[in-house]
């Protein structure tokens, strides 16, 4: 049960601020760390910051009720509208359908715990996709295990591999959330990890600059089931933190987007359904309704660029993805997943059978 669809200040463009990150995370310094002498937060643990439980608990209640409202697992009415015909790209054997939901401003400024109202705040618009995947390790779609071990436990890394554009990533914080569990509308989720990433996109044309993104990022799966959920919220000050690299670099606009992705087995059939949401915004000169018509197609382009790097990792002896070492040196050049040619520069940057159509969520 996904519980009731209301909304809340945690998972929403806007972002949170790193005084709202709870305590303890274990931050890693940049390469080039700022002076002594520069005063910066240590990024958590405020006197009004949650506990990681408590911060855990809260992200998945507000995102589990809002993704599932793209195909509701109760077969409840959704409150997604489709957006135009699937699209169908050769290295996927499954159509990306997509969906558009706009949280207006009015509803935005009634929401207990996010910042004051602003008689300018902007409506948040939403995009979303949805495919559903033959669960096999083959040219044309992938295998659940193979959805694991890209999403859930390598997310970073198979982005940065995947996606041509993105020019550099790191983890900077990481909480220590073994044995954690939580229970959200009658489910248990546990396997869950917390961890603040910064990641850098190429942007074209030029001369715009390129955008770094500092999101925290949660991931859990939901026991007994076949089903987890990754969640990115974005850190509207992280350029304040010691622990921050590229939203420090005055070459880069700091950019902001919010995701929640959705994987899990379909009982029905075991394909897997592959859901991700996003809102999102470039910040600098780009205007909000130009962003919005080139976010559709970005988002669909996710699911071509997976699955077509997909298979130069299936170079194991039972076809499973190649595992990502944790142990090499920090100057090795050892990466994996390796990533996908990649056209620009990277010295200036600091360096991761379902033929059926689905059906449409009805329109609202």
């Amino acid at each position: 049960m996904a519980g009731p669809s209301i909304l809340g200040p945690w998972v929403r463009l806007e972002g949170i601020s790193i005084s709202q990150l709870p305590p303890g995370g274990k931050g890693t310094k940049p390469t080039n760390a700022p002076p002594s002498d520069e005063k910066f937060s240590d990024g958590s643990g405020s006197a009004t910051a949650p506990n990681v439980r408590s911060f855990v608990t809260s992200v998945l209640s507000e995102s589990i009720p809002f993704i599932d409202g793209v195909a509701p697992k109760a077969g409840g009415a959704a409150t997604w509208k489709g957006k135009g015909s699937p699209k169908r790209y050769a290295s996927s054997e499954a159509p990306v359908h997509l969906y558009e939901r706009v949280v207006p401003g009015r509803d935005l400024d009634k929401i207990e715990g996010m910042s004051q109202f602003s008689a300018d705040r902007k409506n948040e618009t939403w995009f979303c996709r949805r495919s559903s995947h033959r669960n096999k390790a083959e040219k044309g779609t992938a295998s659940w295990e193979e959805f694991i071990h890209s999403f859930k436990d390598h997310h970073a890394e198979t982005e940065d591999a995947f996606t041509p554009t993105v020019i550099g990533s790191r983890e900077a914080i990481r909480w220590d959330t073994r044995g954690l569990e939580v229970d959200i509308y009658g489910g248990r989720w546990n396997n869950i990890t917390v961890a603040v990433v910064e990641m850098t996109h190429k942007i074209d044309p030029k001369p715009l600059n390129n955008r770094t993104f500092p999101v925290i990022q949660v991931t859990a799966s939901l026991e007994e089931t076949p089903e987890f959920m990754v969640i990115s919220i974005p850190l509207s000050d992280f350029d304040k933190s010691p622990y921050a690299d590229f939203a420090r670099d005055k070459r880069l606009v700091v950019a902001a987007y919010v995701s929640i992705e959705r994987i899990r087995v379909l009982p029905s059939n075991s394909d897997v359904e592959w859901i991700m949401a996003t809102a999102s915004d470039a910040k600098g000169v780009l205007p909000q309704w130009m962003q919005n018509l080139a976010v559709p197609a970005a988002v669909a382009k996710d699911v071509e660029m997976f699955l077509g790097w997909l298979p130069s990792q299936r170079n194991s002896a039972n076809g499973k993805p190649a595992p990502i070492s944790k142990n090499a040196p920090p100057n090795s050049n050892e990466k994996a997943p390796p990533p996908i040619s990649k056209t620009h520069d990277q010295a200036a940057f600091r360096q991761a059978d379902s033929n059926k159509d689905l059906p449409v969520a009805p329109v609202q």
